[in-house]
């Protein structure tokens, strides 16, 4: 299961990060049949059904986007559809169409219905099947996808590829700011950021292992340095190490400001972690403090201040001026939206900014998610993502006995935390393979717990280094 699930992410990562049909729709396919398989052998576990439930509000919300309506009632759920359909479509302005769905490019919206339809069975179907030792395995199994790609795309960086992805391939908007397989840095920074993540949380996860050990056996101190706990510790921060410097690299400033929350929420999770103790803190915090500085260092601190200190005007008006431009969408659909999908199309009437290009995208997702669906969509979107959170935070109540177990759950949850900081001011997630890999991240986060772990934080129990996990 878990060579399948890195399988998926690698194939989809270095297929330019799935954003061609060619790549995308299998992609689709396959986490679908995935998440079929798995929910076919386990079904929804309780915990998870009413996050489960409100996804599928999210998918039906969208699907009535795609539903037809006499132009009449178009006219009286949203008001403004019919005067941006008589500009863009040829069928809708000339009368040979009688209804029309809510959507305004309705092949569009199909697609982002398809694609919600997948990861939705993929993540609740994935999440049953984390537990125990395939949880412990998939930090490992990604950090051996992660390690060569991290070194590829700073090489990829540094070198001159003509624009071209993989020195042959030249993608169909832009080039400029290539990095690895993905045409944005800022995709590939998100990339690095999630996964980063959930190897920082098996890192720790080793180390407050091999602090319990020298704890119980203080004379064995040496000894342990040989042992296979050892290598897998120093292994994993190899690892992180190199991640953490692809990722600073990019100079992808949103990933960079979302790493820094991530090393934060690490912190606070060390210091309230009792299985840590007083002493045993130290090292772990200054762990964190050694992971952010590897990044700082290798990239250059007085580069780094420069590029926050001097950021272009670009990156920061036109940021400002796509989302005064999104924000008249949202005016102007507020119930139903444009459809999920049509941002771009939607731009083509209502940016009055940077005309030299066009904005595809309002870098805020969450944003462009409130224009494109509407209240229609973003109500039960929310109501799925506070569902996500309340069981991700049941879940590591739960994990606490645990100690790999709950550091590998936290560090997804925490990846999450970090992606949705870079999201205000990006749009990684809609990179399939970058969907993809958060989908993985939730999954992780909400792998079963079991019983005997619970029933030791139920009772307060100390756990040993040497009792199971999951």
């Amino acid at each position: 299961m878990v060579g399948l699930v890195v399988a998926l992410i690698a194939i989809a990562t270095l297929a330019f990060g799935a954003v061609y049909p060619w790549a995308y729709l299998p992609l689709y396919a396959a986490v679908a049949l995935l998440g079929i398989a798995t929910l076919a052998r386990g079904g929804v576990r309780p915990e998870l059904r009413p996050f489960g439930a409100a996804l599928l509000l999210v998918w039906v919300a969208v699907v009535a986007q795609l539903a037809p309506m006499p132009r009449g009632l178009l006219d009286l759920v949203s008001p403004r559809a019919s005067a941006l359909l008589n500009a863009f479509s040829v069928p809708f302005a000339t009368g040979a169409v009688t209804a029309w769905p809510l959507s305004i490019d309705p092949r569009d919206t199909r697609v982002a219905a398809l694609a919600l339809a997948a990861f939705a069975l993929y993540l609740i179907g994935l999440s049953g099947r984390l537990g125990g030792e395939r949880l412990r395995r998939l930090p490992t199994a990604l950090a051996l996808f992660a390690v060569p790609l991290a070194l590829f795309g700073i090489l990829s960086r540094e070198s001159d590829t003509n624009h071209r992805l993989y020195w042959f391939w030249q993608p169909e908007q832009g080039g400029a700011d290539l990095f690895g397989p993905f045409v944005n840095r800022n995709h590939f920074a998100g990339w690095m950021l999630m996964t980063a993540s959930v190897l920082m949380g098996g890192l720790l996860g080793h180390l407050e292992r091999a602090l319990q050990e020298r704890t119980r056996r203080p004379a064995r101190r040496i000894e342990w340095l040989s042992s296979q706990d050892a290598n897998a510790l120093i292994r994993m921060g190899v690892a992180v190490a190199v991640t953490v410097i692809a990722l600073f690299w990019t100079l992808s400033r949103s990933a960079m400001i979302g790493f820094a929350v991530a090393v934060m929420t690490f912190a606070w999770l060390t210091l309230r972690r009792r299985a840590f103790g007083e002493t045993r803190r130290a090292p772990a915090l200054a762990a964190l403090g050694a992971i952010a500085l590897a990044g700082v260092a290798w990239r250059g601190p007085v580069r780094l201040v420069e590029w926050f200190q001097f950021p272009s005007e670009l990156s920061v008006v036109g940021r400002l001026d796509a989302w005064r431009d999104t924000w008249q969408i949202v005016r102007s659909f507020p119930l139903t939206g444009t459809g999920l999908n049509t941002y771009s199309d939607a731009m083509l009437f209502y940016q009055t900014s940077n005309r030299d290009y066009h904005l595809a995208q309002a870098h805020n997702d969450y944003l462009q998610l409130l224009a494109e669906g509407g209240l229609l969509v973003a109500i039960p979107a929310a109501l799925a993502l506070a569902l996500l959170v309340r069981a991700v935070r049941r879940n590591l109540r739960a994990a606490e006995g645990a100690t790999r177990g709950y550091w590998i759950r936290a560090g997804a949850a925490v990846g999450m935390l970090a992606m949705g900081v870079q999201e205000l001011v990006e749009f990684s997630l809609q990179m399939p393979a970058n969907t993809l890999l958060f989908c993985t991240l939730a999954a992780v986060a909400l792998a079963p717990v079991r019983s005997d772990v619970r029933r030791k934080v139920r009772g307060n129990i100390e756990r040993s280094p040497s009792e199971g996990e999951a």
